[in-house]
């Protein structure tokens, strides 16, 4: 929960305050926090309406504009590699793959 102690911070709620809002434990906000557990889905969607925000706002997979950064974890030579495949048309894409899965295959 990457932005979770933050928005907790900026609405000025305690982890008390906030696992009452949505019906957990304390201790469960507090582990969630430390990255200890992670929340089910039905607490993330709790807690993305408690601070009025997405889900993938406060999993760390958007921005504050709405961009999803899924990417981020990508090298620079896959980040090319995804931008030239969605440069492509749908047959291309598909062309591309099979020849991928070619190389890969090593026939």
């Amino acid at each position: 929960m990457l932005r979770l102690k933050s928005m907790r911070t900026e609405h000025n709620l305690s982890q008390k305050a906030l696992a009452q809002k949505i019906g957990s434990s304390q201790k469960a906000v507090d582990y969630w926090e430390k990255g200890s557990s992670e929340p089910t889905a039905r607490f993330i969607i709790a807690l993305s309406d408690c601070f009025g925000c997405s889900a993938d706002y406060l999993l760390g997979r958007e921005d504050d504009y709405g961009n999803i950064n899924i990417d981020s974890d990508l090298s620079e030579e896959e980040k090319s590699l995804l931008n030239l495949y969605r440069s492509f048309g749908e047959g291309e894409k598909k062309e591309l793959l099979r020849f991928a899965k070619f190389l890969k295959s090593g026939v």
